[in-house]
């Protein structure tokens, strides 16, 4: 878990022949990462329940269940939780990019989201660099 988020690798690397790692998020409302940027992979979000604002570039949309939002490699992005919580899939091809969220988290004491909390930023930045990204700002501020 980053904290005040509940990740579950669906699948990595080795679960597809090297193509594809599928990631279950769950988080509360005002959760968001720090905007980066991916060198290597391209990512992608679908919605399951809740509401989020996605920046792509410094563009901002909101999408909601049953939305689909691809974030290009080299694009600058970041996503923020509008409803009380939310609940997505994050795509990432190639994959890789799962194994940083393991590097910069702490496992989940219960299979339950974890209340909210400022993002531990050195640990963040300090895990990223071997995977290709780079953190680039602050969340997005809160709606």
């Amino acid at each position: 878990m980053v904290r005040g988020t509940l990740l579950t690798i669906v699948a990595g690397g080795a679960d597809t022949d090297g193509k594809l790692a599928v990631l279950d998020q769950r988080a509360n409302l005002g959760f968001s990462p720090p905007r980066h940027v991916h060198r290597r992979e391209g990512t992608a979000l679908f919605v399951i329940d809740g509401e989020l604002t996605v920046d792509i570039g410094g563009e901002q949309r909101v999408v909601g269940a049953g939305d689909f939002v691809w974030l290009p490699r080299d694009i600058p992005h970041t996503f923020r939780v509008d409803s009380d919580q939310a609940r997505f899939l994050e795509f990432v091809t190639p994959p890789g990019f799962e194994q940083y969220h393991v590097d910069a988290s702490d496992p989940a004491p219960t299979r339950t989201i974890p209340p909210p909390a400022e993002p531990d930023i050195a640990r963040l930045v300090g895990a990223i660099g071997p995977y290709g990204a780079e953190i680039l700002g602050p969340p997005l501020a809160p709606k």
